[in-house]
């Protein structure tokens, strides 16, 4: 997966890759790694991320909730840039939803 945005907070654009898309080194980025698994990111975003797996480990997965321990798995890093960052512009081999995500009502 390959996620570009614009962080609000920070001023910043950033990029997060994983899985077979982190095979490619990003230029001025970070690697990551959390329980096995590894994400490159720009640093900015390497920042917000080790601050929120220090001192908040959880991701929004809607508007509304629930919340879920923030994991390195495609479904829980999109939504948390999609929900705790914002900001999500494009997002290149997306994961299926979370299976805890909330459903659309109709």
């Amino acid at each position: 997966m390959i996620v570009t945005g614009f962080d609000d907070r920070q001023g910043c654009g950033y990029v997060l890759r994983t899985g077979a898309d982190a095979s490619e080194a990003l230029p001025g980025g970070q690697d990551l790694r959390h329980e096995g698994k590894v994400a490159r990111m720009t640093a900015e975003l390497a920042a917000a991320l080790r601050d929120a797996l220090a001192n908040n480990p959880t991701a929004m997965l809607g508007w509304q909730g629930p919340r879920v321990p923030l994991t390195f798995d495609d479904a829980t890093l999109l939504a948390w840039l999609t929900y705790d960052v914002g900001g999500v512009i494009a997002v290149r081999n997306p994961p299926p939803p979370h299976p805890r995500a909330p459903r659309p009502t109709v």
